[in-house]
């Protein structure tokens, strides 16, 4: 049984290795682990009844998640009845272990400002978000699967771990969506798949689920992909790449799930400038509504050039890192959207 579980998770691991290796370029020798998986170099297992080994959690007294400096929500809601359980992707790129310290205080920082301000941060307002501290595992995990499939494990059990604990503690009958990107895309597509879903109870309180950075298939017959604008109870995925190119080890696959992030169709016409509301930089700022055009093709969403000012300074072949930056008030939208034509507004 450890054998098939084994051989099971290093097809997962394989399938998606490429296309976390786009995030950032190869690791430099001297930023990976010199030593081969070791599980007593994994550092402290987290105890999630101690709201530190949360990043984001409403209970929290300060908060990374907030909103752009120049976006007005009116209608923002500061108790939500809904629930968001979000996991963060890889950003441990550097270390001796094939595991992220999980008290390591300026990996956390980053974390927060990085993954929960940029991404998690579009639920704000809309849900309560939870999202938990792990080891993630190293980005060279994703190249080295011997050790990495190890690495996978520690970082999945953690996730695993911090939703029961939500689940147990503070989900209180909420509905709740699945959220997460790259890496957080890998655990939460395992978390549905082996826990959620399986789960009647957790299964008729979760209402959508976000994975996108990764090649999503349809991997439960409870959860298939979302086909239009309105619809929950499904999943969605995309991920994002300059208009003509594709990856030459990625896999073209009509069965790989891509949702245009701006029409939220799954056909592969063009979407219209007018329909993109703006990009999240980096000063946290929301700026050039209407500079986007996309369309799905060989699962991916392929953008045609980005024309705003000092567009050479952004232009790059893989968006993976922008996931959710570009299309940030699409994503924010189209979810009230959903919820409202289904009652939950």
């Amino acid at each position: 049984m450890r054998y098939l579980i084994r051989n099971l998770l290093f097809i997962f691991l394989l399938i998606n290795v490429t296309a976390c290796k786009t995030y950032r370029l190869i690791p430099e020798k001297q930023d990976t682990p010199e030593h081969n998986f070791d599980i007593n170099l994994s550092g402290d297992t987290p105890n999630y009844t101690n709201l530190k080994y949360w990043v984001e959690h409403p209970e929290k007294e300060n908060h990374y998640a907030s909103l752009p400096k120049n976006y007005i929500d009116s209608t923002y809601n500061s108790e939500p009845i809904i629930d968001v359980f979000f996991v963060h992707p890889t950003l441990y790129f550097k270390g001796n272990t094939w595991n992220a310290d999980i008290n390591d205080k300026k990996l956390n920082k980053e974390i927060g400002d990085a993954a929960i301000n940029n991404q998690a941060s579009v639920y704000l307002g809309i849900a309560n978000i939870y999202a938990p501290h792990y080891r993630q595992m190293h980005i060279q995990s994703y190249y080295d699967l011997e050790n990495g499939l190890q690495a996978f494990e520690v970082a999945y059990l953690d996730v695993k771990n911090s939703f029961m604990y939500y689940w147990e503690k503070f989900n209180k009958g909420n509905k709740f969506i699945i959220a997460g990107h790259s890496q957080g895309t890998n655990h939460t597509e395992r978390l549905l798949k082996e826990i959620i879903l399986e789960n009647d109870s957790m299964r008729n309180r979760l209402l959508i689920s976000y994975l996108p950075g990764m090649p999503i298939k349809q991997f439960h017959k409870d959860l298939p992909p979302c086909s239009s604008p309105n619809q929950l109870n499904c999943f969605l995925s995309w991920r994002t790449l300059a208009e003509g190119y594709f990856p030459k080890d990625w896999e073209v696959s009509d069965s790989i799930s891509c949702v245009n992030p701006i029409s939220w169709q799954t056909d592969n016409l063009l979407s219209k400038k007018e329909e993109h509301l703006g990009i999240l930089f980096k000063n946290h700022k929301i700026y050039y509504p209407n500079s986007i055009e996309a369309y799905t093709k060989n699962g991916v969403v392929w953008i045609k050039p980005i024309k705003i000012p000092f567009a050479r300074f952004y232009k790059m072949k893989n968006y993976h890192i922008a996931d959710y930056n570009l299309y940030w008030i699409n994503i924010r939208n189209n979810l009230r959207y959903r919820l409202k034509e289904n009652g939950y507004n």
